[in-house]
């Protein structure tokens, strides 16, 4: 069966995005396994600059790239969710 994981920094807040992804969730159960997976996201300092906003982004990229399968095919979003590469 497809397994489809979803990894996002940061934990989901709002009643209706966890209502909609268990609805989508329970429609796509007869075809495929979901799964969202919420990493931590990184303290943010008082003090920001580039290398700083630079090495966090880093730090959860790494984290992220520790939750995908050797096989997998990825679509990543931005921060500004478009896709930026397959």
């Amino acid at each position: 069966m497809l397994s489809i994981d979803i990894v996002c920094i940061g934990k989901l807040k709002e009643a209706y995005l966890k209502d909609a992804i268990a609805e989508y969730s329970k429609r796509l159960s007869k075809y495929c396994h979901m799964q969202v997976i919420e990493l931590s996201d990184e303290k943010l300092p008082t003090k920001l600059n580039a290398s700083v906003i630079s090495e966090i982004k880093q730090k959860e990229s790494n984290r992220m790239l520790e939750h995908i399968k050797k096989d997998s095919y990825v679509i990543c979003l931005d921060l500004k969710r478009k896709r930026i590469f397959e």
